[in-house]
């Protein structure tokens, strides 16, 4: 795991509050105290008064505080440098620039900085005449009762649900005292597990890799706090999921702070520590959701994923679950409130477009059949001889595959030889089963064609299949009665200005086109399949001595392609692949 990262001199909280007010119009920044609020919040805005919620902390946790600042949501919030909680007289300031008739709700995350921090702010306020309320979060389930019986839990993913359910209670016109009240059944009905690969990078710091190459860690916090226990080896996100959910939802007595039943409205919301990309993080969503479901008859009534709270870079996740049945009636109502807080990542959904997925189905639909061409085309072939070069074709590409991989590992993204042997595997299949029509020359490729498609993907995919149609189509126009070298000859032509037309790619641009055009060159001059395949070999030994013009290989540097080959250069990978299928079709043709 990469810990690289750009150099810092620390002073980096001031100008993201800036930039975040830069490109969230409605913000206003107080420099000197690090303090964001809403424009429309201020004293002198002249909008109605309600209750303004403030809150803040140390930075690292962005989204959290300041993203949350918006119509919805907060009012304002005090940034404090990075794991630190700002002072007494920074949260003053959010308070003051927010300071409503209605009185002022504080949230702050339940740590130690942060509570005597604002709560003394809170005092000096109510000294100076102001109603102010503090709800402190705690919603970590990793410290049991018995161990945290002083403190209390620490906050974590329940924060975020706190600003944007008890802001739109606030804007729903609630007096102060209520919507203290809803933050605190958030607060009590809500927990959170955490569970992470290493602890993150403080900008500006030496990276320390904490947990060993193969260690994991359950129950972790926010500012590097050590979790609940460390194991190895690292589990699939399923196993670690299944570690993980016991903790929120078993009768440990230690553990349980709050009870969740199969009837009761439950929010789920999957956090981001930082340093997951979104598809491992989506991907960890749907396994939680299903185990929810499977194992504990829990469906959530909504679900939201995201990196919410974070802990700047840290490569791991939250699971928080909130019980809003027991929060109250109108939590849901507040939860689905639309907010302009851009750390609130959630399109607006009403009630009604939740009610879809209230039994825990995610829509989906059939895969679109594909309609192939009934109509023959009259050129026949033999089944078991078009079956015998097709197989030969494959048996080459596994052959090459391993040199194939190493020159895309370098050139590419690794997935060239792994390609090919998809579409062959799939192929053998079909041919074993007898799925594909090679009674039939022209239906017989154009089922080739679709099961390349699908089988290979990508790039390489779609030239193979679009170069297969066409050719398809040049057999089924050749006017013959049967598939001979010579209608092959013919098709290929036609197929190959077909390919022209969807691809830059020409001889001479280091692709597997450098193969291709040579093979089908030699077979329209009238040399012969065995010769055809000697130009497709020979056409890509030269790619070892050209630039790449087109795909990834040309963001490459030109050394690095020439260096790393014993030969003399790297070849192009998708022309060494298409060299060695072709050389195989021609082999068992018997040419």
């Amino acid at each position: 795991m990469s810990h690289k990262q750009f150099k810092s001199d620390g002073n980096i909280v001031t100008p993201y509050l800036l930039g975040l007010a830069r490109s969230n119009p409605g913000l206003t920044v107080i420099k000197h105290d690090r303090v964001v609020f809403r424009t429309a919040s201020a004293p002198n805005s002249g909008n109605p008064a309600k209750v303004s919620l403030v809150s803040g902390g140390g930075s690292g946790h962005e989204p959290t505080h300041a993203g949350f600042v918006g119509e919805g949501a907060l009012d304002a919030i005090a940034a404090g440098a990075i794991f630190a909680s700002p002072s007494t007289k920074q949260i003053y300031s959010a308070i003051k620039a927010v300071e409503s008739p209605k009185g002022t709700l504080i949230i702050v995350k339940n740590y130690t900085g942060d509570i005597i921090h604002f709560g003394l702010a809170a005092e000096r306020a109510k000294a100076a005449g102001m109603k102010v309320e503090l709800v402190a979060v705690g919603d970590d389930v990793s410290v049991g009762k018995k161990k945290g019986s002083l403190v209390g839990r620490r906050g974590l993913g329940a924060t975020v649900l706190v600003h944007k359910i008890a802001g739109a209670a606030a804007s729903h016109g609630l007096e102060l005292s209520e919507v203290a009240k809803v933050a605190q059944s958030v607060v009590d009905n809500s927990v959170t597990i955490a569970a992470s690969l290493d602890h993150c990078t403080v900008p500006g710091h030496k990276p320390e890799a904490i947990l060993g190459e193969n260690e994991y860690e359950i129950g972790m916090g926010i500012h590097n706090e050590s979790g609940t226990y460390k194991s190895s080896p690292l589990p699939s996100i399923p196993e670690l999921v299944s570690q993980m959910l016991p903790l929120l939802l078993d009768e440990d007595e230690d553990r349980s702070y709050v009870k969740f039943g199969p009837k009761d409205d439950v929010v789920l919301m999957v956090n981001n520590m930082g340093g997951m990309s979104n598809l491992e993080l989506g991907y960890a969503a749907e396994v939680i959701s299903e185990q929810l479901i499977d194992k504990y008859k829990i469906v959530p009534k909504r679900t939201i994923t995201g990196a919410f709270i974070t802990a700047l870079n840290g490569p791991g996740f939250g699971i928080t679950l909130m019980n809003a049945s027991k929060a109250g009636t109108d939590i849901l109502k507040y939860f689905d409130y639309p907010t302009t807080a851009s750390g609130w990542n959630q399109m607006y959904h009403s009630a009604k477009d939740w009610e879809v997925l209230a039994e825990g189905q995610v829509p989906t639909a059939p895969s679109l059949k594909t309609l192939r061409n009934e109509k023959g085309s009259g050129v026949n072939a033999d089944y078991d001889t078009f079956a015998k070069i097709l197989l030969a074709g494959i048996e080459k590409i596994n052959e090459v595959e391993p040199k194939v991989t190493w020159y895309d590992t370098i050139a590419g993204d690794g997935d060239c030889g792994t390609t090919l042997v998809s579409g062959g595997e799939a192929l053998k299949e079909a041919i074993k089963n007898h799925t594909l029509r090679l009674e039939d020359a022209a239906l017989g490729i154009e089922d080739i064609a679709y099961m390349v498609e699908d089988s290979m993907g990508g790039t390489s995919g779609g030239l193979y299949s679009i170069y297969l149609s066409a050719l398809a189509q040049g057999v089924r126009d050749s006017g013959d009665k049967e598939l001979t070298a010579d209608t092959f000859k013919k098709a290929s032509s036609v197929a190959l200005d077909a390919l022209y037309k969807y691809t830059r790619a020409r001889p001479g641009y280091r692709t597997l086109i450098d193969a291709l055009q040579p093979f089908v060159e030699a077979l329209k001059t009238g040399k012969g399949p065995r010769a055809a395949a000697q130009a497709a070999y020979d056409g890509a030994e030269k790619t070892r001595k050209m630039d790449a013009l087109v795909g990834r290989a040309s963001y490459v540097a030109k050394e690095e392609l020439r260096k790393l080959d014993s030969e003399g250069g790297l070849p192009d990978p998708g022309a060494v692949g298409l060299a060695a299928l072709l050389d195989g079709f021609v082999t068992a043709a018997g040419y």
